[in-house]
């Protein structure tokens, strides 16, 4: 006896035709269907016999074992001789099926050929006006008597018991400075690019930093966007019902933080930046981006005998209102607490 069922892995999608896009990410296949055949695919739940589906949906039993065949062929349901045997199960107990997508993007690699990249790179730096703005200081030798790298590397940690003295807009400027500024901007045959303290895929730099400012006092409390070509703080908004939100989202998500934290940097991506040149490696490419983003931060930080802590969960649709972003173009992707430590 042989026995058919969908393969556990399936995306189906409509296209822009109103045509049916089944997807097997497990196995890099798509095909077109019918909704006829999107039916009988749908029907497919368990292992299910040829004379199971005739009954069903009233088809013969050539037509369907023609179908059912090619369907097989391009890898969207699996064929087997037992109806109680199931190798894959498994392993959809382990994965969530978009995190095994996206990891299976990744196999995709590469880049877009020149030819297909629609319009001019996208601006590598994002420019906003707000409602007002701040030119931060340039550090003068700030660590001239810096540690070493090593021995930074050992004691770096998160750290989100903060102490009862507040970050200064030096220390921030300090540290955002040698994280995250643009050091440099370069012509190529992919657009202008730019040249940071930490590495982007193909210097992309799709990430973005914006400043919620709660205890520093040479500035106001709101939410600031840093522009890191001309090293400046923009005051975006400030409603302070955003700012309370997102500080509960943080405290919910980091128990063992003592207090809202002296500036919260919220990080988004412009998608385009990355996705003009990496087809479907784009995503996995800016969450590397973040990674390194990341650790820079924790470097520095721990240089600077701050409190640094990343959170892994987002807050895209509070983000998305508080920033007023179309969040297709740009969305929020990693957050990073900074305070000072408590003192021992």
């Amino acid at each position: 006896m042989v026995y058919y069922k969908r393969s556990p892995f399936l995306f189906t999608s409509w296209n822009e035709d109103d045509r049916i896009t089944l997807y097997n990410y497990n196995q890099y296949t798509k095909v077109l269907v019918s909704k006829e055949v999107l039916k009988i695919v749908d029907a497919l739940s368990k292992w299910t016999t040829v004379q199971e589906i005739c009954d069903k949906f009233q088809i013969s039993k050539k037509t369907l074992t023609s179908t059912l065949e090619q369907l097989e062929k391009l890898q969207i349901i699996d064929k087997n001789s037992h109806a109680n045997q199931d190798p894959l199960v498994r392993y959809t107990k382990l994965w969530d099926p978009i995190d095994l997508a996206m990891q299976r993007q990744r196999s995709y690699g590469g880049s877009y050929p020149m030819s297909d990249r629609v319009g001019n790179s996208p601006d590598p730096i994002k420019h906003m006006k707000g409602i007002s703005s701040v030119k931060l200081p340039v550090p003068q030798n700030t660590f001239q008597n810096s540690g070493r790298l090593l021995d930074i590397l050992e004691d770096r940690k998160s750290n989100r018991r903060y102490g009862n003295r507040y970050l200064t807009l030096d220390e921030l400027s300090n540290f955002l400075y040698h994280t995250a500024r643009v050091k440099k901007i370069v012509k190529s045959k992919n657009g202008t690019l730019t040249r940071r303290p930490y590495p982007s895929g193909g210097a992309r730099y799709a990430l973005e930093i914006y400043i919620a400012n709660n205890r520093i006092r040479d500035i106001k409390k709101g939410i600031h966007f840093y522009d890191p070509l001309n090293h400046r703080l923009s005051l975006i908004s400030e409603n302070s019902t955003y700012r309370r939100k997102f500080n509960n989202f943080t405290r919910d998500v980091s128990t063992a933080v003592s207090r809202d934290p002296d500036v919260v940097l919220i990080i988004t991506a412009v998608f385009a930046r990355t996705m003009w040149k990496y087809d479907k490696l784009s995503l996995s490419l800016m969450l590397t981006d973040l990674g390194c983003l990341y650790q820079t931060m924790y470097l520095v930080a721990t240089e600077m005998k701050l409190a640094p802590c990343p959170i892994g969960k987002t807050q895209e649709q509070l983000v998305k209102n508080w920033l007023n972003l179309n969040w297709f173009e740009e969305s929020h992707l990693g957050t990073f607490l900074l305070g000072v430590p408590e003192t021992k």
